[in-house]
Formats: C-alpha cells, structure tokens, sequence
C-alpha cells in the first residue's frame, strides 16, 4: 500500500461518513484516500471522478456492481465496508491495509522464498475464490494489487476493477486489465472468465519467485500481442513451481484448474460462504453494537499461534512439491475442473444482509468474526467495556477498529488515575508525531451515571498527561490523570475525541 501523503489544497476533508487523513494514490478513474470512521476504523476510499461521472450508463453499472462487490468477504481481501454509487462524487471505501505491495517486496528483497510463494498464491487464491462465488471476476490480479499485509496476503482493488467497466474493453477499446498479467483471451478483447484470473494467479506465483513477468514489452500493444499470440515461457521458474505453472497458464481456458480445485490441492478445507451488503445510512444508524469476547489469556494466544504455525510447517516443509504437482493432472486429456461459466458481465443478486455496526462491521450470524482484544489479561466473561461492564485494570484495549490508538487504565487511587497510551502509526507520514491530549479524553463516571472530564486545571496537579509531547514512535507512555469529583467513583473512560472508547473500572 503507498506510503500515506499529506492532504493538499482543495482536497477533501470528508467523504461520506469518513473523515480524510492523507493521499494514498491517484489513477484515471479517480484519487484513493486514507480515511476513519467514527469509531477510529482505517479504510481506503476511492473517489471516483472523470468523464463517466456524467454517464447514467456508467453510473447505473457502478450501483449494480457495488451491490454485488458487497457479497464478496474473505480474510484475504481488502473488503468493501461502505459506497455511495449516488454521491455527486461516487465513492467506495474499503477495508485500509498497512503493509507494502508484492511489487515492492520483490523490488526491495528480490523473489520470495518457496515458502512465502506458497503463502502468497494460497492467500490469493482464497481471495479469488471469494471472488468467483459471487459470480463475479477479477480481471486485474497483478502484484501491485497484492498486499502483504500483516495478517498474510490481502487482494486489493476488488471494487473498482469489478465496477468501473463491466465490458470486456474500455472506452478507450483496450482491455480491461493490465497487459503483462492478462489471460490470452483478454488480451484478445474477448470476455473475461474466471479462468482468466486462474492465469494471472499462475503469472502472479512466477513473478514472487524470480522477479520477472511472464511478458514484457516496450509497449502496451506489443505486450497484448505477445500474450494473445506466443506461449509463455518460464524457463526461470524453480522447478517446485513448474507444475502449477503448467496448469494455470494453459491457452484453453476450458483447461485451466478452478480456484476449489487449486484450494483442495493446497490443502485448503472447502471454504464457508459469508456474505453481506453495502447498509444503508439508516442501517448504520440502527445498528447495535454487541458486546465484545472475553480477551483471551496470553496462553491461550500462543497456545494458538503455535497450533498456527504446526499446520504452517506441515503444509510447507511436508507437501509443497507434492500439491503443486496434483495441478499438472489436466494438463493433457480431459480438462481439469474445469471454470464455471462466471463472467464479469453477471453479478448476482446480493442476499439478505446482517446489519451493520456503526463502525462498519456486521452483527449476527453463525460467520460473524470479531477480532480479539488486545488484553493480557483475562478480563471477567461479561466485561464488554462499556460503563456498566467496564474492563479491569490492566486490561489493553484498541480504542476503536481501526484505530490506531491503544490504552489502558492501569491503576485509580483516590483521584489519580495511571494510564498508558500509545498509537502505532506514530511518526508516519499519514499521522506524524500526535500528543494524547490533542487526540485523547479521560473522564471520570460516577456510580450515579453522572461523567466529568478531566481536564488541564483540575486538581492542584493535573498529571503528566497534560505535559506528555508528541508521540515520535508506537511506544506506549505511562501517565497520570487527576479526576475530577464525581461522588463515589465507578469507572474511568479513555475516549478519542470523535466521540469513541471503552470504560476500565476503578478496583481490581
């Protein structure tokens, strides 16, 4: 993902719901924005601009296809949380994930390792699954729109390839998608199936593992050619890839593999469909948020994450040569699971929505996946944060999703309170070096409902929270807040500024 850039003049400060904090990028359909919802959550925002805004056409094409991209939901995906096909300036927004491009790990660190290959073209291969479940392709799968992200590979740009052109060339009359990871038959002007994303996956693995594209060209009408009308050569490719090289990059799309039959070679269990769709203002408004899960203990993390990595080793160090040869079994006689008919001129209908929280994430549902507290701490079964079930002491909480600001109360005695802050995006381009009192609040609550801020004057010392400077780094910072009177005590809320945050009661 591009390194955030300081908003210029003239550029919005909001788009929808979300408040703007830097410039992600910019393209021919429009400006990418990193943005915050009201509980803190990052997200990406295209805003689309140009020509097609004045297309009813288009515009109609953009709606029908938002809804559609709203069914699309995997762990291995930048997922659409919000669009407003209606706006003067129609936007989508998407899930923000930090981390740099496969392009620009290649570039920095040359190709990957055959276990991070693996890793990559399984994630990948997850998310185009996602993809063609919904009826829909992707027709852009190329490693600039591949994230390494910090919970594994992230297939971005699914909304806006999905939505801005749903034929089969531009208005421009070139083909949609980018020539070096385009199937024969896209570069050919013919429809995009899901077999075409089957052999941008085979090009996207040789790429990870030697550098190189399957095609090059000095320029995009040589590089069209050379696809429709040569075969690819990948005489650079490890031997442990060949095999699936072989298989994903056949001419005949009939041909080519389908995303479960690449998954059952990876070992991949057969994935649960989940689905949603874009809610509406109204929706949002209503929505209520659940009470969080109880934090897990820090034994029980490890405890998962080495099950985690027993599984990772197994596939692996076990069967990495072995999966990529069960791939190579079509490549002569009959065709090889072959592609259901998914175009990308056919989203489906999208199904009854689970309603959304005001911060984007959805309630209800044997799928529902929430993410666990950042805790060390096992905090009491019914301890949700709120007022009435605060979290204890010591508890480290994210304030928001999304946000980059973590606390916890430490410790209250009399009208001192101990806490500890830190934001993980300081000294970014995107954030810079924020101070806790400009972004942060502490109040305190009473047993009577009643709730005081704490600010600079109260008490004859105030605390170091006041006096704490900028944040140049993520580090966490232990301070001290005096609280105002409240009658007896009963919790103590750290509160961002726009309104978000969580309550840690006052005893232990």
């Amino acid at each position: 993902m591009p390194e955030p850039a300081a908003l210029r003049s003239g550029e919005p400060r909001t788009i929808g719901p979300f408040r703007i904090r830097a410039r992600l990028g910019s393209g021919g359909m429009g400006d990418v924005y990193l943005g915050t919802a009201r509980r803190g959550r990052q997200v990406a925002i295209k805003l689309i601009r140009g020509a097609q805004l004045h297309d009813d056409e288009f515009r109609a094409r953009f709606r029908r296809e938002v809804r559609a991209v709203a069914t699309v939901r995997s762990r291995h995906i930048a997922n659409l949380v919000d669009a407003d096909a209606d706006a003067e300036l129609p936007w989508l927004a998407t899930e923000y994930i930090p981390g740099p491009t496969l392009s620009q790990a290649v570039a920095a660190e040359g190709p990957l390792s055959e276990a991070d290959v693996l890793e990559v073209v399984t994630g990948v291969a997850e998310a185009l699954a996602a993809v063609h479940r919904a009826n829909l392709v992707h027709r852009d799968v190329k490693p600039g729109n591949v994230i390494l992200g910090p919970d594994g590979p992230r297939l971005i740009d699914l909304g806006v390839v999905a939505t801005v052109d749903a034929t089969r060339v531009t208005l421009t009359g070139q083909p949609v998608g980018t020539p070096m990871y385009m199937a024969p038959e896209q570069a050919a002007g013919e429809r995009a199936t899901a077999a075409a994303d089957v052999w941008a996956l085979g090009a996207l693995a040789y790429y990870a593992a030697t550098g190189r594209h399957l095609y090059e060209g000095d320029h995009p009408a040589v590089v069209l050619y050379r696809v429709a009308s040569h075969d690819p050569s990948y005489d650079h490719a490890p031997a442990y890839l060949r095999p699936f090289l072989d298989a994903c990059l056949v001419k005949d799309p009939a041909r080519r593999p389908s995303l479960d039959g690449i998954l059952r070679a990876l070992g991949v269990p057969d994935q649960v469909e989940t689905a949603t769709v874009v809610p509406t203002r109204a929706a949002l408004r209503q929505a209520r948020r659940r009470p969080r899960p109880r934090p897990r203990s820090r034994a029980r993390r490890i405890a998962l994450a080495a099950a985690a990595g027993v599984v990772t080793s197994v596939v692996v160090g076990g069967t990495a040569l072995g999966l990529w040869s069960t791939l190579g079994d079509g490549e002569s006689g009959e065709p090889a699971d072959p592609q259901p008919a998914v175009t990308a001129d056919r989203p489906t209908a999208a199904p009854p929505a689970h309603p959304r929280r005001e911060d984007g994430s959805r309630t209800g549902g044997a799928s529902e996946v929430t993410a666990a507290p950042l805790g060390d701490t096992d905090a009491e079964p019914d301890a949700d944060g709120s007022a009435d079930q605060p979290w204890p002491l010591g508890d480290t909480q994210r304030l928001g999703d999304g946000s980059c600001w973590v606390a916890a109360v430490e410790a209250v005695e009399d009208d001192r309170a101990e806490i500890t802050v830190s934001c993980d995006q300081a000294g970014t381009s995107g954030y810079g070096t924020p101070t806790p009192q400009e972004w942060l609040e502490v109040w305190a609550v009473g047993s009577d409902g009643s709730a005081r801020q704490a600010t600079a004057g109260t008490g004859s010392s105030s605390g170091t929270f006041w006096t704490q400077g900028a944040l140049a780094d993520p580090s966490a910072v232990a301070l001290t807040v005096t609280l105002p009177d409240v009658g007896p005590l009963a919790s103590v809320e750290i509160r961002h500024r726009d309104g978000y945050g969580w309550h840690w009661a006052t005893t232990a």
